[in-house]
């Protein structure tokens, strides 16, 4: 049996907008089953596309793709068991929403009506309001109710919770993993507030410009990078190491980002050196490994 709920090889999109851009580029990635896992990258990264590709909503220019071990596009068994969850869905904004948890409830067999309804009640949706009457926040949350509600195996959340209040988006991330827990099945997450995010996800993935970066588990995302902070001097007799991948020198200070866990062999000599040594949270690993600017051109704006 298949490790994986999807798989995609070398997929590569492309779109032509006055010139030829590749939103996905040669793009390869193989999801674990049961797991719930965050899909980090910045605007433009290709988050998206990823999804709607595996959606079938659009199709791949070159590569090849899989969700449930079935081809994605015409195959109406596979798509009964994966739920996109996107603003951007074809429903009519003068359907009621009691009637889209219809229209759900009629495409997923195991879509679970009680369940929703509970959620449209616990999270102060009236369901006799018409979709185009709801706030984008309230939009935003009953797309993710009906989503969440399909019991799908693979189930694509993309940036579910844009435009809900803080105290409802700490609720919708208690439910997500509270019903994952009780109804395991693969979900991926996509988000901008990876520090909100994070400590409901067993695995992550970071893209960047249409490519993976990285596939891993979030013990392991904790411990790729450390920082030393210390003077100019400390910092300097490290500098020619290939495991250093950002120096910041300014009036507060001199530190760098090192490659390794805060426990490895670097980042012991560092700090034997006098150096402090920290851990480095997994949304800024996402920021030091796509990055192209470097901190210290911010000392120019005070000079």
């Amino acid at each position: 049996m298949n490790e994986y709920a999807m798989e995609a090889e070398n997929v590569t999109v492309q779109y032509v907008k006055g010139k030829r851009v590749k939103a996905l580029d040669e793009f390869s990635l193989k999801l674990h089953k049961e797991q719930l896992i965050g899909l980090i990258g910045a605007n433009g990264s290709g988050k998206t596309t990823f999804f709607k590709v595996c959606s079938g909503a659009i199709a791949a220019t070159t590569g090849k793709i899989s969700v449930l071990d079935e081809k994605v596009n015409f195959n109406l068994a596979m798509q009964e068991e994966l739920a996109f969850c996107n603003p951007e869905l074809p429903i009519k904004g003068n359907l009621p929403v009691r009637k889209v948890l219809e229209l759900y409830a009629g495409m997923y067999p195991h879509f679970d009506v009680a369940f929703a309804n509970k959620l449209l009640d616990l999270f102060g949706v009236s369901g006799k309001k018409r979709i185009q009457e709801l706030s984008l926040g309230n939009r935003a949350i009953t797309y993710f109710i009906f989503t969440l509600a399909t019991r799908a195996k693979v189930t694509l959340l993309d940036e579910p919770f844009n435009g809900i209040d803080f105290e409802k988006r700490k609720l919708a991330y208690e439910v997500l993993l509270r019903d994952y827990i009780e109804n395991p099945r693969t979900i991926l997450i996509s988000s901008h507030n990876l520090a909100e995010l994070k400590p409901i996800l067993s695995e992550m993935v970071l893209i960047h410009e249409g490519k993976v970066i990285f596939y891993e588990e979030m013990d392991t995302i904790r411990e790729m990078l450390f920082r030393a902070d210390g003077d100019k001097e400390q910092a300097e007799a490290f500098l020619n190491r290939e495991e250093i991948i950002t120096v910041n020198s300014g009036e507060l200070g001199t530190y760098f980002i090192g490659r390794g866990s805060v426990n490895g062999e670097f980042a012991k000599e560092v700090k034997k050196a006098g150096m402090k040594i920290s851990a480095v949270e997994p949304e800024d690993v996402c920021v030091y490994l796509t990055s192209k600017r470097k901190e210290s051109e911010l000392e120019c704006l005070w000079k």
